[in-house]
């Protein structure tokens, strides 16, 4: 009997997943490179399964081309994976091939709304993954994990029970690629959820038709926002009561309720609630703008850096930088923080503004050092500079 491999173990697989793979994927997150990063961990993972069924360390399975009995299933997928379905579509599937796919998930979607799990598998042969083309996966190189964990010995055993009607009953599978793609699979989950991202599965029919119908959705959900539970939108954190003060008793002010919320504001939002650590003594207002501090921390907990930002007065969607001790360049704390910065300014679609004017603490050799890093960010200026967003 093959043994299952325990908590125990898959953590410790996690601890070397994190090792190998930590940094690359928290700069893939800062420098919107994230997918390429999710496809090398696959590919890793890839490595070690057939690693161990060469070796004999695990059997191997009777799973191969056209045997499709499990492509009938209903599977989730992670927000990150459906993206990179997405992506996937976007670069080799043709105009007429996407309009296929549409009808199919619409006529998917109208079969399975409000159906329980045993009628669903009662009817299993007339719904076919709807990526599932002549017994074959369309989107086989970025498959989700799932369908790579899943797996079985005896594919004569799957037939029997496709057959059969009976969804309850087991198949002996592969323990070793089961645990090692859910263990790469959980890691991302991990990721999504210390950086405050959108990670809860969704059936992958519904995920990859709301990924088809939102524009550009990987800017979208990097930067905070939810892609695919969309009837349940992220609070940002203008309307969270911050729990230190005593606020006392208020009455709601419905005028203030419904007034729309600036991109600026978006954008100071979305580092407000990720970043909870702040500068004592320095949040102040000004000008109607108040200015907020935060204490970055990198991908470790460990804080990297302290800036403020602030919503511009004299210029519109445009949030200021204010330096505090953010920037140590020696160490390149400040070009991870400045990236995401910038990142995020793309996303929400706002300018960034800073002040590099010599001063009694601000050298002019400093000035020149950071007047030539700040270019190389696409920020423009001399001692107060600024930065369009990019777009596309």
């Amino acid at each position: 009997m093959t043994a299952i491999p325990g908590d125990s173990c898959q953590n410790a697989f996690k601890d070397i997943l994190n090792d190998q793979f930590r940094e690359e994927i928290y700069n893939g997150f800062i420098n919107d490179a994230v997918l390429p990063v999710l496809m090398d961990v696959m590919a890793y993972a890839h490595d070690i399964v057939d690693a161990l069924e060469r070796s004999n360390q695990s059997p191997a399975v009777a799973c191969g081309p056209g045997c499709s009995y499990c492509c009938h299933s209903q599977i989730h997928v992670l927000p990150i994976e459906a993206l990179l379905i997405l992506s996937f579509i976007n670069e080799y599937f043709t105009e007429k091939q996407v309009l296929l796919l549409m009808d199919r998930i619409e006529q998917r979607l109208q079969r399975t709304q409000g159906k329980s799990l045993g009628t669903l598998f009662s009817v299993k042969d007339e719904l076919p993954c709807i990526f599932l083309e002549n017994g074959m996966c369309s989107i086989y190189q970025v498959r989700p994990f799932i369908c790579r964990a899943w797996n079985s010995m005896d594919s004569s055993l799957c037939k029997k029970i496709f057959n059969s009607g009976r969804f309850d009953d087991e198949i002996e599978s592969s323990s070793a690629r089961n645990f090692v793609f859910e263990s790469a699979r959980s890691l991302f989950a991990d990721f999504g959820r210390q950086l405050k991202l959108e990670t809860v599965p969704f059936e992958m029919t519904q995920a990859v038709f709301k990924c088809l119908k939102t524009t550009d959705p990987l800017p979208l959900w990097l930067s905070g926002q939810d892609i695919l539970n969309v009837n349940n939108p992220l609070e940002p954190a203008s309307s969270r009561v911050d729990s230190s003060d005593d606020h006392g008793s208020f009455e709601a002010d419905s005028t203030v309720q419904t007034r729309p919320v600036s991109r600026e504001k978006e954008y100071i939002n979305y580092f407000y609630g990720k970043y909870k650590r702040r500068l004592a003594g320095y949040e102040s207002t000004g000008n109607d703008s108040q200015v907020h501090s935060f204490i970055f921390q990198n991908i470790y907990g460990k804080s990297i850096g302290a800036i403020a930002l602030n919503e511009g007065v004299s210029q519109n969607r445009t949030v200021h930088i204010h330096h505090l001790r953010a920037f140590v360049l020696q160490n390149g704390n400040g070009t991870q923080m400045l990236l995401e910065l910038c990142r995020k300014a793309d996303c929400f679609n706002v300018r960034l503004s800073a002040n590099l004017s010599p001063n009694k603490t601000f050298s002019h050799w400093d000035f020149k050092v950071l007047t030539n890093w700040y270019e190389r960010f696409g920020f423009k200026g001399d001692a107060g500079v600024c930065r369009i967003p990019r777009q596309g």
